[in-house]
């Protein structure tokens, strides 16, 4: 979950630096969090299935962010 969280980290810093906030920025990161905490509990519950399904979506929320910087 590190990779990742430093990842999402450094493209929430250059989303804001750069002025590239919005809607769907907001989503984005919304998704990447919600995804993530979802993760952690689908992780323990031992659903790999789900487990891989929820990390897709903290993935897309990931590319919402960066498709804002381009």
């Amino acid at each position: 979950m590190l990779e990742s969280l430093v990842l999402f980290a450094a493209l929430v810093l250059m989303a804001v630096v750069s002025g590239k906030t919005n809607a769907t920025t907001l989503l984005g990161a919304q998704l990447f969090f919600w995804a993530r905490l979802a993760y952690a509990f689908v992780y323990l519950a031992g659903i790999p299935w789900l487990r891989t399904a929820v990390w897709l979506v903290s993935v897309i929320g990931l590319l919402l962010i960066f498709v804002q910087l381009l």
